[in-house]
C-alpha cells in the first residue's frame, strides 16, 4: 500500500501474479436448466442464498446482494429489466453459469425503445461489483449474453458515503463494472449493444483484477472514451477474447482514446486476444490506447503487433460471422496453448473443442472445418482436469464425452512413459470422474513432480497437467 499524503490516492496493490489459485476452487456443481414457462419477479435486497430458475425473471427494482449471500442463476434463464434498474454485488456473490447451448441472457424488457443515446429508455443499469470482500465466494459469469445495458453518468448504483475501497467510476462500464479486488471470472460471454460514457461493455477500476476469457465484445458504444473496455487503476486479465466493431463516437478528433480498450494508470494483461476493426474519431487510430508489450502475448492488435508472438494483421473475420475466423485467417493456430491450458475453457464460444489444429487459435472462436457429415472424429471431448491439483496423493480427473465410445485415460510422466492407466474401455456419454491414488501400475507410489493426463476418445486426444506433492 502506498503512503497517504496531500494530493495522493490510496490504490490497492496488484495481485501477486496473473495466475489463478486453482487449488482452492472446487468444481462447480451442475445445475438443472430453467423451468420452462415459469416467470418470477425480483427487486430489492438479497441477503440470503437465492436461486433464479424461472425461464424469465423480471426485475422491477434495483437489486443489492449483501450479507454474504449468493445469487445463483441456472442455465437458460432470461433476466429482463422492466426499467432502468441494475444489480449491485456489495458483499456476496453472483454465480451465473449457462451453457454453450443454453445461455443466460441479461437484457431489457423493452428493447424496441433502445437507442445509442444517453436516454435510459429501453435500457438497464448493468451489474456492478463494488468492493466485494476478497474472502467472499467467487463470482462468475459464464455463457451469459449482455445486451441493451447503459452506464449513464450520474445514474450509477454507487452512492455517496464512507466505505472501505474505491468508488465506481461514474458512467463507466455499460454492462459490467468491477471495483476493488473481489474474485470474479467472466467466461464465454457475449457483450453486444451496450453503451457507456467510457467502456461500452465493461469497466475495471481501483484494484480490480477480473479474469475475462473466451468472450466476444462486439457492437458496443462509448460516448467519450473506449468503445468496449475502460480500465483505470486496475489489473484485469484478458485471455482469448475477441473485440471487434466497437465504437467510440466522441466527435472530437483530438480527444485521445481508442476504439476498443482505454487504459488509465492500469496494467491489463492480454493473451491470445484479437482486437481489430474497432472505430474511433481520434486522428490517430488506436485499437488499444498505449498497450504494453510486456503484458501482451500472442495477440492480434491492430496498429500494434507488439509483445511475444504479436500480430498486426487483418484476421479476415467471416462476413456477418460475428468474430468467427475463416480458414485463411493469420490468427489460426497463432496462439500458445501451453500458456493457457490450465485456464482456458475446453470449448470455444460456439461450444466446439479448443485446439482443433496444431495450436489454439487466437480469439474466442476455433476455426472448424465443415464436413457436412458427422463422423466419430467430430465428437467433442473435454480436456481432463484434476482436482485437487496439486494433489497429495489422491486426485479426481474429470472430463466430458459427447457420445458413447471406447475411452482410454492414462497418467504419463514428463518423458511420456506410462505411469498408470485409469480406464481402457467403453464409457457412456456425459460427465465422468476417475480417481488416481498416486500409485503406478505396479502399486508403487509415484514420485513427486509433474505428470500428464492423456485422454483418448473417438479419434481425439486431449491432455492436461497435474502435480503430485508428497
Amino acid at each position: 500500500m502506498r503512503a497517504v499524503g496531500y494530493g495522493s490516492r490510496v490504490i490497492p496493490d496488484p495481485p501477486a501474479a496473473y495466475v489463478r489459485d486453482t487449488v482452492a476452487q472446487a468444481p462447480k456443481r451442475p445445475l438443472p436448466p430453467a423451468r420452462a414457462d415459469a416467470v418470477a419477479f425480483a427487486g430489492g435486497t438479497i441477503a440470503v442464498d437465492t436461486v433464479w430458475d424461472a425461464a424469465v425473471v423480471t426485475v422491477t427494482d434495483d437489486i443489492t446482494i449483501s450479507g454474504g449471500a449468493t445469487l445463483t442463476v441456472v442455465p437458460g434463464v432470461r433476466v429482463e429489466f422492466a426499467g432502468y434498474y441494475g444489480l449491485l454485488v456489495a458483499d456476496g456473490a453472483l454465480q451465473a453459469a449457462g451453457k454453450s447451448d443454453n445461455r443466460i441472457t441479461w437484457t431489457t424488457a423493452i428493447p424496441e425503445l433502445f437507442d445509442e443515446s444517453q436516454s435510459i429508455a429501453g435500457s438497464w443499469n448493468g451489474i456492478t461489483f463494488l468492493n466485494v470482500p476478497a474472502d467472499a465466494p467467487e463470482s462468475y459469469l459464464e455463457h451469459c449474453t449482455f445486451e441493451y445495458a447503459k452506464a449513464v453518468p450520474g445514474l450509477g448504483l454507487d452512492t455517496a458515503g464512507t466505505r472501505v475501497g474505491g468508488r465506481a467510476f461514474d458512467g463507466a462500464g455499460g454492462a459490467v463494472r468491477v471495483v476493488g479486488n473481489g474474485p470474479l471470472e467472466v467466461v464465454s460471454c457475449i457483450f453486444r449493444r451496450n453503451c457507456a460514457d467510457r467502456g461500452g461493455a465493461l469497466a475495471a477500476h481501483y484494484g480490480a483484477a477480473p479474469y475475462v476469457m473466451n468472450s466476444l465484445m462486439m457492437d458496443n458504444v462509448a460516448w467519450s472514451r473506449a468503445g468496449a473496455v475502460f480500465v483505470s487503476y486496475a489489473y484485469p486479465v484478458f485471455m482469448h477474447d475477441t473485440l471487434t466493431d466497437n465504437r467510440c463516437v466522441n466527435p472530437e478528433i483530438f480527444d485521445r482514446t481508442a476504439g476498443a480498450i482505454d487504459h488509465f494508470h492500469a496494467k491489463p494483461a492480454y493473451t491470445g486476444c484479437i482486437v481489430y476493426g474497432n472505430h474511433t474519431n481520434h486522428h490517430e487510430h488506436n485499437e488499444i490506447l498505449e498497450p504494453k508489450a510486456h503484458y501482451t502475448r500472442y495477440c492480434d492488435v491492430g496498429g500494434f503487433g507488439g509483445g511475444i508472438g504479436g500480430l498486426d494483421s487483418n484476421p479476415f473475420f467471416i462476413i456477418n460471422g460475428k468474430g468467427r475466423l475463416p480458414g485463411r485467417s493469420p490468427c489460426r493456430n497463432a496462439g500458445r496453448y501451453l500458456l493457457v491450458e490450465d485456464m482456458l475453457p475446453d470449448e470455444d464460444l460456439d461450444g466446439f473443442p479448443r485446439r482443433e489444429g496444431d495450436e489454439v487459435d487466437m480469439g474466442c472462436y476455433e476455426f472448424v472445418v465443415a464436413t457436412g457429415v458427422e463422423t466419430p472424429s467430430a465428437a467433442r471431448v473435454s480436456a481432463p482436469r484434476a482436482w485437487p491439483n496439486p494433489c497429495n496423493p489422491s486426485t479426481t480427473l474429470r472430463f466430458r464425452l459427447e457420445r458413447d465410445g471406447h475411452t482410454r485415460l492414462e497418467i504419463l510422466d514428463q518423458r511420456g512413459r506410462l505411469v498408470r492407466t485409469l480406464v481402457d474401455g467403453v464409457l457412456p456419454a456425459g460427465d465422468h470422474g476417475l480417481t488416481w491414488n498416486g500409485l503406478d501400475e505396479a502399486g508403487r507410489g509415484a514420485a513427486s513432480g509433474a505428470y500428464v493426463m492423456r485422454l483418448e476418445h473417438a479419434g481425439r486426444v486431449r491432455t492436461g497437467t497435474l502435480s503430485l506433492v508428497r
